[in-house]
């Protein structure tokens, strides 16, 4: 878990011990009164596990501070913002997310990108994307949205061209050689990498195979100017704006782009992998 998440449900807990113990209540009494267990109380004093808003009003009510409630259910709303499942940006359908990143996309000036498993999203071209979401759509079991969020990601591209913002990709040569889609659509992606590349505005880096790495996250990430990361996992999205972790992260990407290859070289890059690219 990140430190910001840790930290924000450790803060939550913190507030509810207090509101505990001020009471005069032992763990025990108090999971009496709820009709909860002890180990649920000590889960959410120590932060271990997160509370409901209703988990709270219920707390702070047995306590008789029911006025503090709506404070802590405020710092709850904090923790989820960090943490933000698939399953609720998908409600709607694959095209959910979409409209969060768009809203990024405006507010941010400066973008700093890795990636070490799939091309970046404001890279990818429209078979590329349409691969990339129809597998995602079946792993987590949506079944609307799917041509919406590839229009909509489509669009958010757009934002390359504004040359009042700034990109900076770090990209695996591995990212290169994973095939999503056919071999075609495959070199139509490289093609459409190499020419983004060439923009004044956008820097691309790739390290190749054959580099020995000063360091490796282990995970993609992007960094938004210097106030908020953002991170992929399988069921969420991470949305990290502690200065402390954005630091980390921003000196994750300076320490990998000292293994990474620039402008002629990163092109000679794209041009291999598209002539190891197996026939289909």
């Amino acid at each position: 878990m990140s430190y910001s998440l840790e930290r924000a449900r450790q803060e939550i807990g913190r507030h509810l011990r207090e509101l505990r113990t001020g009471s005069g209540l032992t763990g025990s009494q108090l999971a009496a009164l709820l009709g909860w267990s002890q180990p649920k109380v000590s889960r959410l004093e120590t932060g271990r596990q997160s509370p409901s808003s209703a988990d709270i009003r219920a707390w702070a009510k047995a306590c008789g501070e029911e006025e503090t409630a709506e404070e802590i259910v405020g710092r709850l709303g904090i923790l989820e913002s960090m943490y933000v499942e698939w399953r609720v940006q998908e409600r709607s359908g694959m095209q959910g997310p979409q409209a969060e990143a768009h809203t990024r996309d405006t507010a941010t000036r400066s973008r700093r990108v890795y990636e070490c498993t799939v091309v970046p999203g404001l890279l990818q071209t429209e078979h590329y994307i349409r691969s990339v979401i129809t597998k995602y759509a079946h792993f987590r079991g949506v079944s609307t949205g799917t041509e919406e969020a590839v229009t909509k990601r489509l669009q958010r591209q757009e934002i390359l061209y504004d040359r009042r913002k700034k990109f900076r990709f770090l990209i695996l040569e591995s990212v290169l050689r994973t095939r999503y889609t056919d071999q075609e659509s495959m070199v139509e992606q490289l093609d459409r990498i190499a020419m983004v590349s060439t923009l004044a505005n956008v820097s691309l880096g790739i390290i190749p195979f054959d580099q020995c790495v000063v360091f490796e996250p282990g995970h993609g990430f992007c960094v938004h100017d210097d106030r908020l990361v953002t991170v992929e996992t399988l069921s969420a999205e991470l949305r990290l704006t502690h200065p402390t972790e954005v630091a980390q992260y921003a000196r994750a990407f300076d320490l990998c782009s000292r293994a990474t290859r620039f402008g002629r070289q990163a092109r000679a890059l794209l041009l291999r992998a598209i002539d190891s690219l197996p026939p289909d």
